[in-house]
């Protein structure tokens, strides 16, 4: 890495800090956090996932994980925040090959490497961001929530944003927050193996 690279990929990224989370703006969220800020957030998850499953004797490359999440929504520098509802297959489909080509312009091989493995979501480091992301994001919505900042159901009420990746202490967060909340259970909680 070249100090030109680093200053380029810093500057490429830095548009994040002010991208809102599209999601939250079409709910009317007034305020919403930015992506940079989701990005964090995600790291901060993914870092305490990773201290409980190494407690319970798990093997875990922590700074991959940390890598990932941190680049995990880096693509959206440049292609913005498009949120899952406007994501058809196909549009999926694209939006992954584009969103590749972006990532090896903008970040180092190795970077863009990280990025890839985060995306595909087979290895442990990868699925563990995954499970971050989404946990982290039905916190934001708990608090958005309590704060009365919105009326966000739909996150909630779609079983989709509480993939625990098959961990089941992910699992056992996704239900404290549903439990606080004051959100009804998903039928079938509690069915993830530990891994």
């Amino acid at each position: 890495m070249t100090p030109e690279q680093l200053v380029d990929i810093v500057e490429s990224l830095s548009v994040l800090t002010d991208l809102p989370r599209t999601g939250w703006v079409m709910r009317g969220v007034s305020g919403p956090e930015s992506v940079a800020a989701h990005s964090f957030g995600v790291g901060l998850t993914a870092m305490m996932i990773v201290d409980a499953l190494r407690e319970k004797g798990g093997s875990v490359d922590g700074e991959k994980v940390l890598r990932m999440a941190l680049l995990h929504d880096a693509a959206e520098a440049k292609t913005g925040d498009i949120p899952m509802p406007s994501k058809t297959a196909a549009l999926r489909q694209a939006l992954g090959e584009h969103e590749l080509s972006v990532v090896r312009e903008m970040l180092s091989s190795e970077q863009a490497e990280i990025w890839r493995e985060s995306e595909e979501g087979e290895s442990l480091e990868a699925r563990i961001v995954k499970a971050a992301d989404k946990l982290q994001m039905m916190i934001q919505v708990s608090v958005y929530e309590s704060q009365g900042r919105g009326k966000l159901s739909e996150f909630h009420e779609n079983p989709a944003n509480q993939r625990s990746q098959g961990l089941a202490f992910v699992e056992a967060c996704h239900r404290i927050v549903r439990q606080r909340a004051g959100w009804a259970p998903f039928v079938g909680e509690g069915t993830s193996e530990t891994r």
